[in-house]
């Protein structure tokens, strides 16, 4: 597939428009993965399909192409989930860097219809799905209440269960006073018997002086 310059110019040119569209939404959400990374991912891909198929007719080798893009968008991807404490953050993002790489491939193929109307699918899912998520997110959160005394190296095992569970902290605070300290967090992803196991293995422990679950949980 021969193309001349300008048909090659054109097909980055749309492939960073579009994924300049898919970085306006996460500068949106202040994303440090924002318009000029995704814009780049979608041209630099672009590039490497338009300056592949310039030099080779063969198309297995097109397939090749998008198969390495795909490969080295990983690397790229993986340094945009960051682990904070006991969760990992930036997998949209990832996904949306892998997603921009695959409108570069497309646009640099030629595909324009099929890349603009994926990305359009793209924004509703991600636009349209936001408020649905944190309403379901937030029927799901739990509060966990703890008392004890410092030094006993309580929260770690945990942590470790929630870790293992795959909870999410959304928010936590702390109190200290006079050796004792109050922490209050509240859970997402944790399920009434996990929770009441949780609760029950906490009150076990001699440092603690109470812990207190979501309203009506008796463990």
């Amino acid at each position: 597939m021969l193309l001349s310059n300008l048909d090659m110019i054109l097909r980055i040119a749309a492939a960073a428009g579009l994924g300049a569209v898919l970085g306006v939404e996460r500068e949106m959400q202040h994303k440090t993965a924002g318009l000029r990374t995704h814009t780049l991912v979608a041209a630099g891909a672009a590039l490497f399909t338009v300056a592949g198929a310039s030099l080779t007719a063969d198309q297995t080798d097109l397939t090749r192409i998008a198969a390495q893009v795909v490969t080295g968008i990983g690397f790229i991807g993986a340094g945009g989930m960051i682990k904070t404490g006991f969760t990992i953050t930036g997998i949209t993002t990832a996904a949306t860097l892998w997603f921009a790489a695959a409108l570069g491939v497309a646009a640099g193929f030629g595909l324009f219809v099929v890349a603009g109307a994926s990305l359009a699918l793209v924004l509703i899912a991600m636009l349209g799905f936001a408020p649905v998520r944190q309403f379901v997110r937030r029927a799901k959160i739990q509060q966990l209440q703890i008392e004890y005394r410092v030094g006993h190296g309580t929260l770690t095992p945990l942590f470790e269960t929630l870790n293992a569970l795959g909870a999410e902290v959304q928010q936590m605070s702390v109190v200290e006073d006079e050796g004792t300290r109050l922490l209050t967090c509240e859970l997402v992803g944790v399920g009434s018997e996990a929770m009441e196991g949780i609760i029950s293995s906490l009150q076990a422990r001699p440092e603690v002086i109470r812990v207190s679950g979501p309203p009506g949980m008796h463990p």
